[in-house]
Parts: structure tokens; C-alpha cells; sequence
């Protein structure tokens, strides 16, 4: 599991900008789990990092996405056992990302049309960032940043 310290958001108030582009809103790095890892070892990284979901990994590459809504209705909501199955088992793919210079108001649109929590934010195709329904509130509750 890549244990990089979780860096919370860039807030644009705080770098004196609009803040209008979803790289002001995105966490980074990126945080992921290996593949092999198992549900339960997984499920105990999202609650130690205090994270909603996770981009697992194989080989160097983000292959896929796991979120607390899948660990309930894939895991628990099926009966599969946390201590044995893998993450990759439930994991969602292919990741679907947005790029960071786009307006988080796109991130908004696009997460709403997709019925999604949490989006990959990528640069030159290459995944940087994650943004999440947290992340947007920020943005929204602030109408100096709009």
C-alpha cells in the first residue's frame, strides 16, 4: 500500500487565485493499494487515511478504483468475505479521470451525469489527483470562489 502522506486540498483563497480549475480542489498524491490487497486490508487503509476511496495498483499502474459503496454493496451486501477476497474482485474499471485544467464546475457536471463520488483528476493523461463530492462542497459553499 502506498503510505505517501495524504495532502488535503489546495484552496485557491489561500493561493491568490480564482480557483476555478479542479487542480485547486483535488487531493494529491495519489493514494492507492496493491492489487493482491485483500477487502479487509483495504477497508482498514480507507479508515486509517480517512478517505473514501482508493486507486489500486499493479505493476506501476492505476488499474482500477475501489469506494466505501462498493466494499458495502459488493462485499458486505453479497457475502464475500473481506478476509480473502481481493481488492481487484470489486474494484471499478476502467478509472474514468477529467483533466485538472478543466473548471470544477465540469467536475460537478460530470460526476453528476455519471452518478460518481469520486473522479481521477489527470495531466497530459496521466493520473495526479482524485476529487470527490467533499471536494466540490468546498468549492460550492464559498460563493467568493464562483
Amino acid at each position: 500500500m502506498t503510505t505517501a502522506k495524504h495532502t488535503p486540498h489546495r484552496f485557491a483563497k489561500d493561493q491568490g487565485s480564482k480557483g476555478q480549475e479542479i487542480a485547486d480542489y483535488m487531493s494529491s498524491p495519489i493514494i492507492s493499494v496493491n492489487a493482491a490487497s485483500t477487502i479487509k486490508e483495504t477497508a482498514q487503509f480507507l479508515s486509517e487515511k480517512n478517505i473514501g476511496s482508493v486507486l489500486v495498483e499493479e505493476n506501476g499502474d492505476y488499474i482500477g478504483i475501489v469506494t466505501e459503496t462498493d466494499l458495502t454493496r459488493k462485499v458486505i451486501g453479497k457475502g464475500l468475505d473481506p478476509d480473502t477476497t481481493k481488492v481487484s474482485e470489486i474494484m471499478v474499471q476502467p478509472i474514468i479521470s477529467l483533466d485538472c485544467h478543466l473548471p470544477v464546475t465540469k467536475a460537478n457536471s460530470f460526476m453528476a451525469e455519471k452518478k460518481i463520488r469520486h473522479l481521477a483528476v489527470s495531466d497530459n493523461d496521466k493520473i495526479v489527483g482524485m476529487i470527490s463530492v467533499k471536494d466540490l462542497v468546498a468549492f460550492f459553499a464559498n460563493p467568493r470562489l464562483r
